[in-house]
């Protein structure tokens, strides 16, 4: 069951599948990914994030399933995140928004990400509140849907911070 999510390996116990803060994707997102996509310049300017897990960034005020803040280098979007005008998307998640569509890459592809044309469905960390499996993914079309965290046919869109002034005062020099 969704409650008993990977003791084994030093998840507390009672901790849901869709819990952000133990979530593979994120583990693998600061770990593997970080260590592998950015060079030591690059992870330079790449701050360290405080993610607002909190009910408020799900689509519902009382989501039981929301967890605490993390403090990430990479992070994936919440569903409050991909409905902010503020950010370039629509303000409706079921808008077929083309600033959420995403290229699904051939490495997606290989691992078994859904690709409808080039596009596919890529993971958000937000929890469904009611069901302590699943999660939201915005869609080939660019709406939002939700599915169970086991799945493997959703891509990812990393997120992250960068400190510009660095990036600046470093081209300088």
């Amino acid at each position: 069951t969704g409650s008993n999510y990977n003791n084994s390996y030093g998840v507390p116990s009672g901790t849901y599948a869709n819990n952000y803060a133990y979530n593979t994707i994120r583990k693998w997102l600061n770990g593997t990914f970080y260590n592998t996509a950015f060079n030591e310049l690059q992870k330079q300017i790449i701050l360290t994030t405080t993610v607002d897990n909190s009910a408020a960034t799900t689509n519902s005020s009382t989501n039981q399933y929301a967890c605490e803040n993390t403090e990430d280098k990479i992070f994936l979007l919440s569903y409050q995140d991909i409905i902010n005008s503020n950010y370039g998307f629509s303000s409706s998640y079921s808008d077929c928004d083309a600033a959420r569509q995403k290229k699904t890459t051939d490495y997606a592809q290989a691992q078994g990400a859904y690709t409808a044309g080039y596009r596919g469905n890529w993971w958000l960390r937000s929890p469904i509140s009611g069901r302590s499996s699943a999660a939201y993914y915005v869609n080939s079309s660019g709406h939002t849907e939700s599915t169970y965290v086991y799945s493997t046919s959703c891509g990812v869109v990393p997120a992250l911070q960068i400190r510009l002034f660095d990036v600046f005062h470093n081209c300088t020099d």
